[in-house]
């Protein structure tokens, strides 16, 4: 989304023509076209979310993406040094990253319990959705057979990073950044970094739908799809008529 408020009001009145459930892949802020880098635009996305999780009726889905999560590690550093009185660091934060006071403002916007029902995965009509990927390093293999098992354990064990980092800042290695996106201490990308043209493989036992990688339209590998295509394309997933995948 890049706090682009054009392309989320044209998927909030498709969704409402379809009576469909809105899931948000992630990169709320963090805006590349110049028209929505302002602090204006990020503060009215990230209140926008928050009114459509209280009154879209069929409901939304909120999966975090690596630019929220930079977003937010920068407002929670910027916190602490401001506790601290150290404004030295704080000047020089800013100074070197231009976002860090707009960065601030987000735990305010997005208070803990809202954070806390976002998802780093769900599953979605037999489509595993996050925002750049599961890779098979990741996937829990072992605890069973069963793919609905192994799914179950797999988004269970999401959900459990996703709440020890917003309550307690805890790391994962599903937050790693792999060498297809610059990593180094990493083998294979986490769900927010996994690189679809250099990492991303369809080797689990379920089809995947992601954005993070950008292109000039979306494309596939195998059964999954990459639908980052700037601002241009929306997924629809119905249980009885698949997955259509829409320009918008």
């Amino acid at each position: 989304m890049h706090q682009d408020l054009d392309f989320l009001e044209r998927v909030v009145a498709l969704a409402r023509r379809e009576a469909a459930t809105l899931v948000f892949l992630g990169d709320y802020v963090d805006s590349i076209n110049p028209r929505w880098r302002s602090p204006a635009a990020q503060r009215a996305i990230a209140t926008a979310l928050i009114e459509l999780a209280r009154t879209h009726p069929p409901g939304c889905v909120f999966h975090v993406g690596n630019h929220d999560m930079q977003a937010l590690r920068v407002a929670r550093y910027r916190a602490a040094l401001l506790a601290d009185g150290n404004t030295a660091q704080i000047t020089q934060l800013d100074a070197a990253l231009p976002e860090a006071a707009s960065y601030a403002e987000l735990p305010g916007l997005w208070p803990v319990n809202f954070l806390r029902t976002w998802r780093i995965s769900s599953l979605v009509h037999g489509y595993l959705l996050s925002h750049a990927g599961v890779a098979r390093l990741h996937w829990p293999w072992l605890v069973s057979t069963d793919t609905n098992t192994q799914t179950q354990t797999f988004l269970a064990q999401a959900a459990a990073a996703w709440e020890n980092w917003v309550d307690n800042n805890e790391g994962s290695p599903l937050f790693e950044v792999g060498p297809g996106r610059g990593g180094t201490r990493a083998a294979v990308g986490g769900p927010l970094w996994l690189d679809w043209d250099s990492e991303f493989v369809d080797d689990l036992p379920v089809p995947q739908i992601v954005g993070h990688t950008r292109g000039a339209q979306a494309r596939h590998k195998d059964r999954s799809w990459c639908i980052d295509c700037a601002q241009t394309t929306v997924a629809l997933l119905d249980p009885d008529f698949g997955l259509r995948i829409l320009p918008l």
